[in-house]
């Protein structure tokens, strides 16, 4: 078996540190693109200046280019002297008389023969061959362009979702209104709207106008979708919410109003708190016994999943009033309390880095095949893991993915495109248990198993209501 390669764009690597390195460096490099036309002399000379006593790059990639920014710096020195060094060429050069080379031969003319006769075959042969490979090639390009054009869908419905959820929970507008505002803030920010289409219908004619548009508006590099700032703001700003505490319109929620003064509220607020801990425990502990666990081993991972939700967990914890008190100043702070209300987490995943994954979804094998299977989702705050129960005729199965966002690592997805693991993955699917990676591209969630891809879970879009 061939070595592992890991490639960034045309380079490949031996190793995934070197990888991870030229990653980093391919980062710092685009930051001074964005403030230096290196092309210009004056302009890669002050960038040399900059980075001359910082050891700024550590890949052969970085290195690369600081031969480059020398390239340019050195190149224009040489234009002064080059227009005199050609001149003086010129004077000097003289013409050499070309060596006569005897080709007429017999076993020349035989090759000759030969050649002819092939050309004359391929004459005929390439209109019938050419027409099916290109047929062959357009409709792959046709497949390509459709599955991205429905990952650009697919990613507006659910930032369509978030936002609508996001005007009408948490800022309170009229249903009207927080949609409106919702499509709004995508009309705005990408050069189409998709999240009311039914995309999934379009022709191909349809599909490759709008690819060409994205292309066009640089929303689309290299099979990649370059996300607006004005979106990555938004989401930045509802995460930081849901983090904090999004109201969920649960019952058990009192009438927001002014901060608690008197100790007995606070005291209340924090029992209230201590309460939905243990709710959230629970739900978390009984996805995790879905599979074959240990007891230490599920309640070291619904402790991890509880200190990333609620930073302070005290659910199993004796406390005086008086710690109660301290306590209720940590998590007003923390955003869980807001004012006289305990702040509940919101249940959309899309809030945290997820992917909506209900009601249906393929999963994908490593050679290829798939399976359609119904998915219903679990657990009720999914800042730190979600949790998911498959079934299929008699066949079921449950689903966790962990870290929402917490990976470093990078892999290649089916694209060729570099993306960052997301966290952990456990499935347990017809009696089969498989662990690992998972990462997500916008279009797919991939796995990867003792570091090699094995398939993942691709989205069904095109449901009938």
């Amino acid at each position: 078996m061939a070595d592992k390669k890991w490639k960034l764009g045309d380079l490949e690597f031996d190793s995934e540190q070197e990888y991870l390195d030229a990653s980093k460096d391919l980062k710092k490099i685009k930051s001074i693109m964005e403030k230096h036309d290196i092309t210009k002399p004056a302009e890669a000379k002050a960038v040399l200046k900059e980075i001359a006593d910082k050891p700024v790059f550590v890949s052969s990639y970085g290195l690369k280019f600081v031969e480059k920014l020398e390239k340019t710096v050195a190149g224009a020195k040489e234009m002064q002297t080059s227009s005199a060094s050609d001149e003086k060429k010129g004077r000097t050069a003289k013409k050499k008389k070309e060596k006569k080379v005897h080709i007429i031969t017999k076993r020349n003319i035989v090759i000759g023969a030969v050649i002819i006769a092939v050309l004359i075959a391929a004459k005929f042969a390439v209109p019938f061959v050419m027409p099916q490979l290109a047929v062959q090639e357009d409709e792959q390009k046709e497949n390509v362009h459709r599955n991205l054009v429905l990952a650009y869908a697919k990613n507006q419905v659910e930032l369509q979702n978030s936002f609508y959820n996001y005007y009408k929970n948490v800022l309170g507008e009229e249903e009207e209104a927080a949609l409106a505002d919702a499509n709004g803030q995508l009309a705005d920010a990408y050069c189409m709207n998709l999240a009311d289409e039914n995309v999934s219908a379009y022709s191909d004619e349809q599909i490759e106008e709008i690819y060409v548009k994205l292309i066009t508006a640089g929303e689309l590099v290299n099979n990649s979708f370059n996300e607006p700032q004005a979106i990555t703001e938004l989401k930045a700003t509802i995460a930081k919410s849901a983090a904090a505490g999004m109201g969920s319109g649960n019952e058990d929620q009192q009438a927001a109003g002014e901060a608690p003064t008197d100790g007995s509220s606070k005291v209340s607020l924090v029992n209230k708190m201590m309460d939905y801990q243990q709710r959230t425990a629970a739900q978390l502990t009984y996805s995790y016994c879905q599979f074959d666990f240990s007891d230490a081993d599920v309640k070291e991972y619904v402790a991890e999943d509880m200190e990333k939700i609620f930073g302070h967990v005290i659910y199993d914890m004796k406390l005086s009033d008086s710690e109660k008190q301290a306590y209720y100043d940590a998590f007003l702070e923390a955003g869980f309390f807001d004012g006289s209300t305990l702040n509940r987490l919101g249940t959309n995943p899309t809030w945290h880095n997820l992917p909506d994954l209900t009601p249906t979804i393929k999963r994908i094998y490593a050679d290829g095949s798939d399976e359609q299977i119904s998915c219903s989702q679990q657990t009720l705050a999914p800042v730190a893991s979600v949790a998911y129960e498959l079934h299929e005729g008699a066949k079921k199965g449950y689903l966790i993915l962990r870290g929402n966002g917490t990976g470093i690592g990078f892999v290649q997805d089916d694209d060729g495109n570099s993306v960052t693991t997301q966290g952990d993955f456990f499935l347990n699917w017809n009696g089969k248990v498989t662990s690992g990676e998972w990462y997500y591209n916008s279009s797919q969630i991939g796995f990867l198993v003792n570091d090699q891809k094995d398939g993942g879970i691709q989205y069904v879009y095109d449901l009938v209501y």
